[in-house]
């Protein structure tokens, strides 16, 4: 997948490390998660914490302070929206392919 913030596109990709990875820094379980996004409520740390470990598994060589910056530079709106599809893939991983649109529900 491709993760848009601003002008800047990295590669990203999801694996079960990196939701490990994402649900260990949130403290919260992935579907909590989407809840979470889904109320607004997630935190910007939270949001380069789901980031960061999705664009490295891409193969980009970037840490959370340059995620951050670029997380900034974008907009949250595009940081959320880009969440957003990262927990669609993540919450229909195994099925197919036309069970996206029922995980991105539960984000609405």
């Amino acid at each position: 997948m491709t993760i848009a913030l601003g002008v800047k596109k990295y590669k990203a990709r999801v694996t079960l490390d990196v939701v490990k990875r994402i649900e260990t820094a949130c403290n919260q379980g992935v579907v909590k998660i989407a809840q979470t996004l889904a109320a607004g409520e997630l935190t910007t740390s939270q949001m380069v914490s789901i980031l960061t470990p999705v664009i490295r598994a891409g193969g980009n060589d970037t840490n959370e302070k340059e995620v951050g910056q670029a997380l900034w530079d974008a907009g949250l709106a595009d940081g959320m929206r880009s969440i957003g599809e990262i927990l669609s893939q993540v919450l229909g991983s195994g099925e197919d392919e036309g069970n996206e649109k029922e995980a991105e529900n539960l984000l609405v």
